[in-house]
């Protein structure tokens, strides 16, 4: 079985080698910011004297490196649980014709299962031991930041500790194999003909498939609990009052969750209404029935980059409804390794369609196309996936703002209209650039085989 695990993951290097990227990326983000709360609270402990308040530094600091850090973390842990998520899953469902013919060639889906999850855990600890290496760079770029807040003092370094690795792995071969249980899960429990025609598994349900479904629903339930809960309490609290600010936040972080849950729903629906849209030509038609027909890749491709604007709908909002002064740095001091994991997610899963996407052009030229339109289909499915990530990034900034509105005292209306648009739009250009490039690299990377041998091509 060992033997099988690893040829299978050389063989399938080119998809699997993403899913480490994301991994160790991951990984060095939650390894570097525990380096750097580590070396936070060790010049912390050694500070002495009152600061200009009266309160004692070593204690200031303390609770601040706690609170931010912990902070931090946690936004570092969503971007990775929304990626990871789409990668483990996207991975596996890319390969399940291999896992079709073993199943033909008499493995039992115990076995299958056991493999993937083998598998998942390899990919995790790499990321881990990966990560654990490349923390100490992301540690000292984030302690100067750290220290331009005045969450660290001067001279603090990093410090690493032992069990610092152990929550790297826990984090990231954690998200992994959560990921791709589910994934494994259906392949195991799909039939040889379903798994080689690389059909989904029957639609028979089990007790397993029903607590799927239902933790999936507690989850969304938990989210939309913490968004009328937080709208509550921001209304029956005084504006400006420190209640009605943090649940305003509270509410505007839900919210994001909550979107991030229903999105493999959400993004489908709305790419299949940009295609309603009265534009010509076949580059047009072809992207939009690209992107619903993949629907799987289209929702995975959409997650990272909603998470990253969502963080700067949310935080600068905040911003400019009057409840904060957060500069650029500050912002990427708290959610600059989110960002990082995100954006790194968004790319790889891209990438991991590359051959997927060759195929589709291939198809394309053989059916008559230009190479032109080839390139503009490649192109508008970029502006679709970009499209659906900002759509639902202004759902999270327009409930935002009514957040930020009830939290201020003053008018919906008014604080939708100061809204981070701004922000907004530079970080919705930049997946727009990062998508339509990454998407037209992906399809022409490598060496350029033939029609016949694209079309002949497994992986």
């Amino acid at each position: 079985m060992i033997r099988l695990l690893l040829a299978d993951l050389r063989h399938h290097a080119s998809s699997w080698t993403w899913t480490c990227v994301v991994a160790v990326a991951a990984g060095a983000c939650v390894s570097g910011q525990f380096m750097a709360m580590r070396g936070s609270l060790l010049s912390a402990a050694a500070a002495t004297g009152v600061d200009r308040w009266g309160v004692s530094i070593r204690a200031g600091m303390t609770d601040a490196a706690h609170t931010v850090s912990a902070f931090i973390i946690a936004a570092v842990v969503m971007a990775t649980a929304a990626v990871l998520t789409s990668t483990a899953a996207l991975v596996i469902a890319q390969h399940q014709r291999d896992h079709g013919l073993w199943r033909a060639l008499g493995m039992r889906p115990g076995m299958l299962r056991a493999i993937l999850l083998g598998q998942l855990g390899v990919v995790g600890a790499l990321g881990s031991l990966g990560g654990g290496v490349l923390g100490w760079p992301v540690a000292r770029m984030m302690v100067p930041l750290l220290i331009d807040q005045e969450v660290a003092l001067p001279g603090t370094r990093a410090q690493w500790e032992p069990g610092d690795l152990i929550w790297t792995a826990l984090v990231v071969a954690g998200g992994v194999m959560l990921g791709g249980w589910g994934a494994a899960r259906r392949a195991a429990r799909a039939t040889e003909v379903e798994l080689i025609a690389g059909r989904a598994a029957g639609t028979t349900w089990s007790l397993r498939r029903v607590l799927g479904v239902l933790v999936r629903l507690g989850l969304i339930g938990g989210f939309a609990t913490g968004v009328a809960a937080a709208a509550v309490a921001a209304d029956r609290s005084g504006a400006m009052t420190d209640e009605a600010v943090n649940a305003a936040i509270l509410g505007s972080f839900s919210t994001l969750g909550l979107v991030c849950m229903l999105a493999p729903w959400l993004v489908p629906v709305i790419e299949r209404a940009f295609g309603l849209l009265p534009a010509r030509g076949p580059a047009w038609m072809v992207a939009t029935r690209t992107a619903s027909l993949h629907s799987r890749r289209s929702s995975a491709t959409v997650l990272p980059f909603l998470v990253a604007i969502g963080l700067v709908a949310v935080m600068f909002g905040a911003v400019r409804a009057g409840l904060g002064s957060m500069r650029l740095s500050g912002f990427l001091s708290m959610f600059g390794l989110a960002l990082v994991t995100a954006w790194t997610g968004g790319v790889a899963v891209i990438a991991m369609s590359a051959s997927s996407r060759r195929r589709d052009a291939a198809l394309l030229e053989a059916a008559g196309a230009r190479k032109r339109t080839v390139l503009g289909a490649q192109v508008l499915e970029g502006v679709l996936h970009a499209g659906g990530a900002v759509a639902l990034g202004l759902v999270v900034s327009v409930i935002t703002g009514a957040f930020m509105a009830a939290a201020s005292g003053a008018g919906v209306l008014a604080t939708i209209g100061r809204g981070p648009w701004a922000e907004l739009g530079t970080v919705g250009g930049l997946t727009l650039a990062t998508t339509c490039v990454s998407v037209v690299m992906s399809a022409r990377a490598g060496r350029e085989p033939t029609v016949a041998q694209l079309l002949r091509a497994r992986d």
